[in-house]
């Protein structure tokens, strides 16, 4: 059976480049699946180390294609979830997404000083 398979809900985490790169996370649904690669569908947010409170999805629903060796975090969310709802929130030293009934910390990908 295949790690990710095609109507999964993922949040990815992008790896950072560089020391003050904004971590970008991106919600979506698994499209389609092959060995190396991913297409899914669904919304990134951006969050700045500069800025310290309150964070919304950026844009529009996007298609990214991802590869699967690129060293970028993925979890899985429960099948039901339905990702147009979930926010991501943040204080100074927490970081969620959330829909008010599920709730994913994602605190660890805070850029802390």
């Amino acid at each position: 059976m295949p790690t990710i398979r095609e109507g999964d809900r993922i949040v990815m985490v992008d790896k950072r480049l560089f020391r003050d790169d904004n971590t970008r996370i991106f919600v979506a649904v698994v499209e389609e699946v092959d060995e190396s690669t991913l297409r899914a569908r669904g919304f990134g947010y951006h969050v700045s180390p500069y800025e310290v409170a309150g964070t919304e999805r950026r844009g529009d629903e996007r298609v990214r294609l991802v590869s699967l060796g690129s060293g970028d975090i993925i979890y899985i969310l429960p099948r039901e979830q339905e990702i147009e709802k979930l926010q991501l929130k943040r204080s100074p030293k927490s970081m969620s997404l959330t829909d008010g009934k599920f709730a994913m910390d994602l605190s660890d990908f805070l850029l802390r000083a």
